[in-house]
């Protein structure tokens, strides 16, 4: 099989996909640990398989170096690399997680597919190499937005009741389990800011058709850079704006927002 051809082969062009939609559409339509992760896994199947591509030579050194950089890119290590670009308005984010190097487990899967015979999705032709080419390399560097991240650390006590039950409650808000104590957790959307308020919320059923759900702690917040790509710059606007938000004023941001889901059932 020839290098061209590899870049027409289904699982190399479906983890290309998955990508792209997870990156631009479903880390924020539905913001989970699968969204979370899925990203590190199809793009450390893709990147090294995507240059092996053009490098047939070299494929065990590009695969080995990919996991090098993978390691050091999610390490605090690069965090200087980041602060040069941030100073200079480039675009890139990555956040630290040493639970994401799970991902380096999809590299040897990657490297033996690479190696397979299996067939072309496709026939190749000339006039697709170049678009499969470009759609690649912008799913490589189109998701990582430069963030601004703060601790809030506050208590709440404030509740609503929906009148709807406890599963469509949590399907509707989109709620997702993440931390130590695997609390239930639900983002603001703060309306005219590139922001986010993270919090954590408990969810109980009133009755057969009405729930409770209670503003239990207000954790976070993130502001996300504006632009596009290496263009990208954080507003410090919408930093100082967040955080001058008082307890009071977060509630009715919450308050407001859950109405609106619910504002039509």
């Amino acid at each position: 099989m020839t290098k061209e051809k590899h870049l027409f082969r289904i699982l190399f062009l479906t983890s290309i996909f998955l990508l792209l939609i997870n990156d631009l559409y479903l880390k924020f339509e539905y913001h989970n640990y699968l969204t979370g992760k899925l990203s590190d896994f199809v793009g450390l199947f893709a990147f090294p398989y995507f240059f092996s591509s053009f490098f047939p030579k070299k494929i065990k050194s590009i695969y080995i170096l990919s996991g090098i950089l993978f390691v050091f890119w999610k390490s605090e290590f690069s965090q200087p690399i980041f602060d040069f670009a941030h100073s200079n308005g480039i675009g890139i984010n990555r956040t630290v997680d040493y639970s994401d190097l799970m991902a380096l487990l999809i590299l040897p899967i990657s490297y033996f597919y690479w190696n397979s015979e299996s067939k072309e999705l496709f026939k190749p032709k000339r006039i697709l190499k170049p678009i499969i080419i470009t759609i690649s390399c912008f799913s490589f560097v189109a998701t990582s937005l430069p963030k601004h991240y703060e601790k809030l650390s506050m208590k709440s006590e404030f509740s609503t009741i929906v009148n709807s039950n406890k599963q469509s409650v949590r399907t509707q808000l989109h709620i997702y389990k993440e931390g130590m104590f695997n609390q239930d957790n639900y983002r603001i959307e703060v309306s005219g800011k590139n922001a986010q308020i993270l919090t954590s919320i408990k969810v109980d059923s009133m009755s057969k058709k009405t729930t409770r759900i209670a503003l239990d702690s207000i954790l976070s917040f993130t502001v996300e850079g504006n632009g596009f790509i290496f263009s990208s710059r954080i507003d410090k606007d919408d930093v100082e704006y967040i955080r001058k938000l008082s307890q009071n004023e977060i509630e009715q941001l919450f308050s407001k927002q859950i109405k609106k889901e619910f504002e039509n059932k």
